[in-house]
């Protein structure tokens, strides 16, 4: 059985990464091989150095000490497990992962051998947040071995100059490289010269419904409403609070249901809304479960939109309106004939806007864009 390595941003308080990452691994395990995913800490000293303002914390007496109050009240039951004690609760039991690579050079000193490397999905060829760090594309792996890009991601339409020699470099070992933007294809080409990659989807459109499903049922129960809207907003490349704001208020008008929200509330919000993050504790297999038992679903989030398609909820995605330089969730939805979908920034709510559409129709079209994507990772693995 050969083995396969996958490198990806999974350690993070952000469900889609987790997801995407054991959606991976679980589609490449099924077809018959041994997969890890090399834990390799994002961000660490080599970010931080470069400018990254996230992740780091500094190690005082006062933090110690909070360590071991948090450690006391879980083992009391005086707390519940936050939302990264559940993720990596989730990543412990449903995940296999190599040793821990704290550092760049521990994974360049130290790398881990497998038969295949497979860049995984994720923001992890973008320059603004992995400031040329080369593990994402495998500059530690042993020459000659065989790389992989199952729907990696540049979420932007460029790359400093300054990175270009080495993104070139290494991007021209790949055997088969897959992207899940648009614009990615674009910068493959004009950083390589090559026209063989691939538009593939997110792995967490690899599995299905029904085995998503599985996982929801996981869940602790959650009190929630008998029908709701799912509000998921992330703003990590432009601010969408005002606008969403806008919706919000919009479809509780129209729709008459409350608001059930794993972010916060927009300002400027004034409607009936549950942060439920606030009540209840919330891992992966809630948050799975939140999508299986929503009425629909408003989201800025790219794995937002892409769980309520899988789930055949109806939905509204938003996307930038003055940038288009991160295409995700258009290329996505663009794919699947549902741009009708998609709100920008800057589009004028109007009567016509309405979360619902031709599931039927949607999940056949889905249902071809899988079968290709697992057709090219299957392709891609064999030799």
């Amino acid at each position: 059985m050969k083995s396969v390595g996958i490198i990806t941003t999974f350690r993070q308080p952000n469900f889609g990464s987790v997801l995407q990452a054991f959606a991976l691994q679980y589609v490449i395990e099924k077809m018959g091989y041994d997969v890890k995913v090399i834990d390799y800490k994002y961000p660490n000293e080599f970010h931080w150095k470069a400018g990254a303002k996230h992740g780091r914390r500094k190690i005082t007496l006062r933090n110690r000490l909070g360590d071991v109050k948090r450690y006391l009240q879980l083992h009391l039951h005086l707390r519940k497990l936050t939302k990264m004690e559940k993720l990596n609760k989730f990543i412990e039991v449903e995940m296999k992962c190599t040793a821990f690579y704290p550092s760049r050079e521990s994974i360049v000193n130290h790398p881990p051998i497998f038969d295949i490397y497979i860049s995984g999905s994720d923001q992890i060829w973008n320059p603004n947040t992995m400031f040329g760090d080369m593990s994402y594309m495998f500059d530690f792996a042993p020459q000659n071995s065989i790389r992989i890009a199952y729907s990696s991601s540049f979420s932007c339409d460029s790359i400093p100059e300054k990175y270009m020699d080495a993104y070139r470099k290494n991007l021209s070992k790949f055997k088969a490289i897959g992207v899940r933007e648009s614009n990615g294809l674009a910068l493959i080409k004009k950083i390589t010269g090559r026209t063989d990659a691939r538009l593939v989807l997110d792995p967490t459109l690899l599995l299905t419904k029904e085995q998503w499903n599985e996982y929801a049922l996981k869940s602790d129960e959650l009190l929630l409403p008998p029908k709701f809207i799912l509000f998921y907003m992330l703003a990590y490349t432009y601010s969408p609070e005002d606008k969403m704001s806008e919706i919000l208020s919009f479809m509780q008008q129209k729709y008459k249901l409350p608001i059930v929200s794993l972010s916060p509330c927009p300002r400027g919000f004034n409607g009936e809304f549950i942060r439920i993050e606030q009540t209840e504790s919330i891992g992966n297999y809630e948050f799975l479960q939140l999508f299986m038992k929503s009425e629909m679903v408003v989201t800025s989030s790219f794995h937002g939109t892409a769980f309520s398609l899988n789930f055949g909820k109806p939905f509204l995605a938003l996307e930038n309106g003055k940038s288009r330089s991160d295409d995700r969730i258009s290329s996505l939805l663009n794919a699947v004939g549902l741009t009708s979908q998609l709100l920008f920034t800057n589009t004028e709510l109007t009567e016509n806007i309405t979360p619902y559409y031709n599931v039927e129709d949607g999940q056949i079209q889905l249902e071809k864009l899988r079968a290709s994507s697992i057709d090219f990772l299957r392709t891609s693995l064999q030799e």
